[in-house]
């Protein structure tokens, strides 16, 4: 991966893109506030957005309608965040915390994936593979090595690229739901109400799994469809010129990824290049991202979803 990928951040917010770049945070041609030098992830809800720094145990948080900014100290290597409400979460790989304000819950060893369900926090750890549910003690132990976790009300979904499946987790009991084999090495998944979408960089394909009922019940069944390329957009061709490694949804619209080139596609074709991982991002209208050669936000507007 080429070192300008890891640049630049951004996240969509009530208030505009909000773009982290080289101790740059700012909503273009609105307000422009120092930031972090390494940005990785920029996360926000409707009045804050929050900049991690792995290198520098950093965040910055910053007032959307101002641009005020704020630079606090984080525990060791923050690798996620998230708001629940209007309640900033940091996961600290290196130190195993997680991190609320002066709050700090210790978590399992290497932990990747913060997410939420339910206004409950959930974090998995790789080494040990194990899935914790914050606030309650309750963990359960899955395998390890999971590329991907996403959550939706009821379940969570992990990829798993090396046995080429993808687990279910029933969020409500804390247990698991059941497996399926995805694809060749399924390393992304992506959760859009019924319907799962995982990234395939070894088939260079989007899979697609789909019911009219619950997912689980599609997963009972073993309702299962490669889509050809992008089906997802209706696109004929089955395969992508290269490894998709991520995919992306916001509403009823979805996006891919190659972290490898920092291509973003929509409707089987590129949109950008050279992007960085968390640079881009999906509006109501279209994809938005941000141009580090340029240094500038630009955005594909569609009219219509695809």
């Amino acid at each position: 991966m080429i070192a300008m990928l890891l640049a630049a951040a951004l996240a969509v917010t009530p208030k505009g893109a909000v773009v982290a770049h080289d101790h740059v945070i700012e909503i273009p041609n609105v307000w422009r506030a120092n930031g972090v030098a390494n940005p990785s992830l920029v996360v926000a809800n409707d009045v804050q957005a929050a900049t991690i720094d792995p290198l520098a145990n950093e965040v910055a948080i910053t007032d959307l309608a101002t641009g005020k900014t704020i630079i606090r100290k984080t525990g060791e290597t923050p690798i996620d965040a998230l708001f629940l409400g209007r309640e900033l979460y940091i996961l600290n790989r290196d130190s195993r915390t997680l991190q609320h304000g002066n709050e700090i819950v210790d978590v399992a060893a290497d932990p990747a994936y913060l997410r939420a369900s339910r206004n409950r926090l959930y974090v998995y750890s790789r080494l040990e593979g194990v899935l914790q549910e914050i606030g309650t003690g309750r963990t359960l132990k899955l395998d390890p090595f999971a590329s991907d976790m996403q959550l939706d009300v009821h379940y969570a979904y992990l990829t798993y690229p090396r046995a080429g499946k993808l687990i279910v987790v029933d969020l409500a009991k804390l247990r698991p739901f059941g497996e399926q084999k995805i694809g060749a090495v399924p390393i992304s998944v992506a959760v859009m109400g019924r319907t799962i979408a995982i990234a395939d960089p070894s088939a260079k394909k989007i899979w697609m799994i789909e019911g009219g009922q619950s997912f689980g019940q599609a997963v009972a069944r073993g309702f299962l469809r490669g889509l050809l390329g992008l089906g997802l957009y209706r696109n004929r061709n089955s395969e992508f010129p290269s490894g998709i490694d991520r995919v992306v949804a916001r509403g009823s619209s979805w996006i891919a990824y190659d972290s490898s080139t920092g291509t973003i596609y929509r409707a089987g074709k590129p949109v950008a290049q050279s992007i960085a991982p968390h640079a881009f991002a999906l509006t109501g209208d279209g994809v938005v991202w941000w141009d580090d050669k340029a240094l500038r936000l630009q955005k594909l507007t569609v009219v219509q979803h695809d």
